[in-house]
């Protein structure tokens, strides 16, 4: 066998390894994130654990799937549930917009279709980054979203991959339920952590050509909530002075008051010993 050859087959081999590790990282962060779905209401928590741990194993961090999905999940379980009820919310007032929108005719349609499609992309901008950012810096999910914005319109050809990517399998399970019926089991098992996996590619692409500005923004919003954290402080050392004076007031007073219950009680035994007949 020649020395090409053997290169050949070494290279093979590798590339089913790393398609193998691929794979099963893919069905562990899938299987995690459903698991971590399934209250509903942590499904933005769920999303950015995912993210996270993807970018970490393509990154070649040894980690085990399991053991960093919980960790990432508690760490950013607080912003990312803030984000994902933002995003029900948003949803929500789309939906009804999109109810009132069929029920209008003329210009005023026209006007509230454009209004809605507005709405639309600007949501889509937001939420395109946003759990993989709440994922990767520690910062608000407000912050998180703005940030989502500004790169999704600087690197908007990544941002319709991110967008397609998670749109086109989900519309096309809607709008064509046969399909979801003969692949549910497979969103269970691989579907999302496919996406995930892709997709946290370009992400780490864009994050990475912006990974000091987002840093910086990490670091301000760190000064800032150790400003409220310095204010909220001396706030509380300012009511425990009070109350203290206050304490101090009131001891004072009472001590006042004590000395005149003295005094009248004084007064009053020597107008018993002057009444007293001799």
């Amino acid at each position: 066998m020649s020395d090409n050859e053997r290169g050949s087959g070494r290279q093979r081999e590798w590339k089913l390894k790393k398609g193998l590790d691929a794979f099963g990282n893919i069905f562990g962060i899938n299987v995690c994130f459903v698991i971590g779905c399934l209250p509903v209401i942590t499904v933005g928590a769920s999303l950015a654990a995912a993210y996270a741990m993807s970018i970490r194993l393509q990154e070649n961090e040894e980690e085990t799937v399991l053991r960093g999905f919980i960790h990432e999940f508690k760490r950013s379980f607080k912003q990312a549930t803030i984000a994902w009820i933002g995003v029900l919310v948003v949803a929500a007032v789309l939906v009804a917009e999109w109810i009132l929108v069929n029920t209008q005719t003329g210009a005023i349609s026209i006007f509230y279709t454009i209004v809605f499609y507005l709405e639309l992309l600007f949501s889509a901008l937001a939420l395109a980054y946003l759990f993989p950012l709440i994922a990767r810096f520690k910062t608000t999910a407000k912050q998180a979203a703005k940030n989502s914005i500004l790169l999704s319109v600087g690197y908007i050809f990544s941002f319709i991959k991110i967008t397609v990517a998670w749109v086109a399998p989900i519309a096309l399970s809607i709008i064509y339920p046969i399909i979801f019926l003969h692949t549910w089991y497979l969103w269970l098992l691989v579907f999302f952590g496919a996406i995930i996996w892709g997709t946290s590619h370009t992400v780490r692409y864009v994050i990475g050509q912006n990974e000091e500005a987002l840093k910086n923004t990490e670091e301000e919003l760190a000064e800032e909530e150790r400003k409220k954290e310095e204010a909220e402080r001396l706030k509380e050392e300012g009511r425990e002075i009070l109350k203290q004076e206050e304490a101090k007031r009131l001891e004072r007073a009472a001590a006042k008051a004590e000395e005149e219950a003295e005094e009248v009680a004084e007064e009053a035994e020597e107008t018993e010993e002057t009444a007293k007949p001799e």
